[in-house]
Parts: C-alpha cells; structure tokens; sequence
C-alpha cells in the first residue's frame, strides 16, 4: 500500500471515530480511585474496541449505550459496597474530632484501625472543617 493510501486510511479511520469520541469520554476511567478503576477499565477497552471493530450503523451507538448503562451499574455497586466501611471510617472522624484529635492524629487512628483506607490527612481537615461549619 502507498503512504498516499495510508494516509488516506488513516484519516477516514480518525473521521469514522469522531462521531463516537463524546460516548468514549463517558468510559474514561483513570480519575476514579484504584478500586473503581479496576471495575471501570475492562468497559473502556470494550468501547474502544467496538469503536474499532464494528462497521458504522445505528445499533454501534445503542451497543455503546447500553454498555455504558452496564458499566455504571457496576461501578455504582463496587461503591455500594464500601459504604459501610466509609460509614465506620466517617464516624471514628467524627468522634476523634469531637475528642480534638488532630486530622494528623485522627489519620494515624484511621490507619491503624483501617490499614487498607487511602483516605488522607487533607480529605480528613476538609471533612473537620464541614463539621465545624454545621455547629
């Protein structure tokens, strides 16, 4: 094949993919945190490869469509299911706070009695200053 050819390819290729780029940006996943990206990246790389492979016609949007349906779905219940344990990190926050623990020391107890959490010190000030503000 020429590069004339190829390159002809290639930009009919980039054209046929735009109409389904504002889809694809709903699958994008490296901004949710480790353990949702986890459910949400095998639906990304899906898309994109349907994108590919399939010919142009109406069903490859609904194809889209309902993948995305399946993929919220199932990121809504990986964070269905830490809600307890958010719920449990959220009140040993709130009772050290009211004891006037520090986010430095009330992280250091969260650690401790959640070794696995990835909340941080700064999440831990931001969430004392909501409850500051609501007395």
């Amino acid at each position: 094949m020429s590069q004339k050819t190829e390159g002809i390819a290639k930009r009919q290729a980039i054209l046929a993919r735009a109409q389904y780029e504002d889809m694809l940006c709903f699958f994008d996943y490296k901004h949710l945190p480790e353990g949702l990206q986890a459910i949400s990246k095998p639906f990304n790389k899906l898309a994109h490869s349907l994108v590919e492979q399939l010919p142009d016609h109406s069903q490859k949007m609904v194809a889209l469509q309902k993948l995305l349906e399946a993929k919220d779905a199932a990121v809504r219940i990986a964070v269905a299911k830490t809600k307890p344990q958010r719920e449990r990190i959220q009140n040993l926050i709130i009772e050290n706070h009211r004891n006037g623990l520090s986010a430095s020391e009330i992280h250091a107890k969260v650690q401790e009695a959640f070794p696995n959490s990835k909340i941080t010190e700064e999440v831990i000030k931001e969430f004392a200053l909501t409850l500051e503000a609501e007395v």
